[in-house]
């Protein structure tokens, strides 16, 4: 008997693992992220992506010309905003831009605090196509 198998004579070769084409995996990781991000907006769970319609008086003024303000999620992007106004007001946006806000210093009890900041966007509708916000 051999002191931990040293005198060992067969060495077996471990296979090497088959490597997909960058290109391939690449494709495959962004279909994933793709469906992911947008199964949100998909199922039916808008609120989601939309999470208030900014109620201030330059948000009143804008919204005569056309444009309408929304208190959108930190994750969501322009195509997903897009997609959930067009589904839950049933009018088609024209442009989305989107203004991520700062989180604010707040002092609390004497110590320093800060309120989250967040993201806003402004959403464009066609001439003629308005949303109603209580």
């Amino acid at each position: 008997m051999s002191f931990l198998n040293l005198r060992k004579t067969k060495k077996e070769a471990p296979e090497p693992a088959k490597k997909l084409p960058v290109r391939e995996a690449a494709v495959k990781k962004s279909a994933a992220v793709q469906s992911a991000s947008n199964s949100a907006v998909e199922s039916g769970a808008m609120y989601v992506v939309l999470r208030h319609p900014r109620v201030t008086e330059k948000a009143s003024a804008m919204s005569e010309r056309g444009a309408y303000v929304f208190g959108v999620s930190k994750t969501a992007n322009k195509r997903e905003i897009a997609k959930a106004v067009r589904l839950f007001y049933n009018v088609t946006p024209v442009k989305v831009r989107v203004v991520t806000m700062p989180p604010k210093r707040v002092f609390i009890k004497g110590r320093i605090g800060f309120r989250g900041g967040g993201k806003k966007s402004y959403v464009y509708l066609k001439p003629g196509q308005k949303i109603e916000i209580v």
